[in-house]
């Protein structure tokens, strides 16, 4: 099912990060399975990401420019590399809190449905000092408006 994937982030500098994006998302027994492409540093190199989004956690994959495999989840600590052309970096993300929401019903098109995420975490570059960071998530059927 094609649907609206609305991401609110805030970054490492505290500055908020909106994206709009369109997904493909695949209905399992335990969670849904959200993959698009996008271009994350505005250059022209693409970055498949794919998100698997339950009540009990988030876990986002990115290849391409980009290589990381993160977790969310109630008490989750995920430790995991952050590759980039650069190099690798160890990474440590700790989530403080996580949040699942599903208003609407998957199956009824004249109600439709926002599958809602928010999580706070801390990530952890190496030795360095613990960042406190979010995620919001907002998914709707396509042709619905997503809002958070």
């Amino acid at each position: 099912m094609k649907v609206n994937l609305e991401i609110e982030s805030v970054d490492i500098t505290g500055e908020k990060i909106n994206t709009k994006n369109f997904a493909i998302m695949d209905i399992r027994e335990f969670d849904f399975r959200l993959a698009y492409v996008e271009d994350l540093s505005g250059d022209g190199v693409k970055t498949r990401s794919t998100l698997f989004v339950s009540p009990e956690e988030l876990r986002i994959i990115r290849k391409g420019e980009l290589n990381t495999d993160f977790m969310y989840g109630k008490n989750v600590v995920h430790n995991t590399n952050y590759i980039t052309p650069y190099g690798a970096f160890p990474v440590t993300v700790t989530t403080l809190s996580y949040k699942y929401e599903l208003e609407g019903d998957l199956e009824d098109e004249d109600i439709g449905f926002a599958i809602k995420v928010a999580t706070t975490y801390t990530l952890q570059v190496g030795e360095d000092e613990p960042i406190k960071m979010s995620i919001k998530l907002c998914i709707t059927k396509a042709e619905n408006v997503a809002s958070m």
